[in-house]
């Protein structure tokens, strides 16, 4: 998303602010509309017209804005990650036992963030990932965290809660927390009443700014490219390529976030007070 809105600015040619913040606002609507799910590219857009605003009101140029906005997506960059880091140690803070066996599905920065922080604290973790089909992003983080040695059971989503015994605990990414659930990879519903079967705790990793209310709109599931379940289905048949779900969050034991472990009513809470701006609130 940063990257994108960077590649816009440079080549808008907006000759007022007003202009724009105009343009950029349909440009950000468009960006939400490609990634319904994902909370961070809502958040994200909010705050790049928040800045647009702010330089409107001060009586801005546009070549002020761009700059304005240009310098917003390198500190948006820099707060990301260090966001991401210190959500990795609130979660290595639950890793108290060596040589663990922790279950995850799909790809996750902020898990794979919290599993290398785990192996150099010296608790040798054990990774069990999930592929996460279709795409089978599980394959890339099981890469990373077996390049850093440490050891992984790379296995197809149905058969993860067959062998979910073997953990001390679940690690979620997760596209989007809301006031109701967990959006994150489809499977992670099954995963979340397996763990709950086998009294495994599971924990979403998510970074604050992952929290929208479930009322908003813009905040969709939708539906993939069928071809990437069944790229020459027979007749009659219709592949659906569904990629997110949410989690009730009665099935987690907590959200991590940069500076705690929140439970479902600080996480509800956390979720209602963070309402997108009016004019990105609804679906585009």
């Amino acid at each position: 998303f940063l990257a994108e809105l960077e590649r816009w600015l440079a080549t808008n040619i907006s000759t007022s602010a007003v202009a724009l913040r105009a343009a950029l606002l349909l440009h950000l609507r468009a960006t939400q509309a490609a990634q319904p799910t994902m909370a961070l590219i809502h958040q994200f857009a909010a705050r790049a017209l928040d800045v647009a605003d702010t330089g409107v009101r001060r009586g801005d140029s546009a070549t002020e804005l761009r700059t304005h906005v240009a310098r917003s997506c390198a500190t948006e960059r820099d707060d990301l990650a260090t966001s991401t880091k210190a959500v990795a140690r609130q979660a290595l803070a639950l890793a108290t036992e060596r040589e663990a066996w922790i279950a995850t599905l799909s790809t996750s920065t902020a898990v794979r963030d919290a599993f290398l922080a785990a192996h150099r604290a010296g608790l040798a973790p054990r990774a069990l990932v999930a592929e996460g089909r279709p795409a089978c992003e599980g394959r890339e983080l099981a890469t990373a965290l077996g390049a850093a040695g440490i050891p992984v059971w790379l296995v197809v989503d149905a058969a993860l809660p067959l062998l979910l015994s073997n953990a001390r605990m679940v690690w979620l990414g997760a596209d989007a927390v809301t006031d109701t659930g967990l959006i994150n990879k489809i499977g992670s519903f099954a995963l979340a009443l397996a763990a709950r079967e086998h009294s495994v705790p599971v924990y979403a990793l998510a970074s604050r700014r992952k929290f929208l209310p479930s009322t908003t709109a813009a905040l969709r599931i939708a539906e993939q490219e069928p071809a990437e379940v069944w790229e020459a289905p027979t007749e009659g048949v219709k592949p659906r390529n569904v990629y997110f779900e949410s989690v009730p969050l009665a099935l987690l034991r907590g959200i991590v976030v940069e500076d705690a472990v929140l439970g479902n009513t600080e996480s509800a809470t956390l979720a209602r007070e963070r309402p997108l701006p009016d004019e990105l609130a609804p679906a585009p």
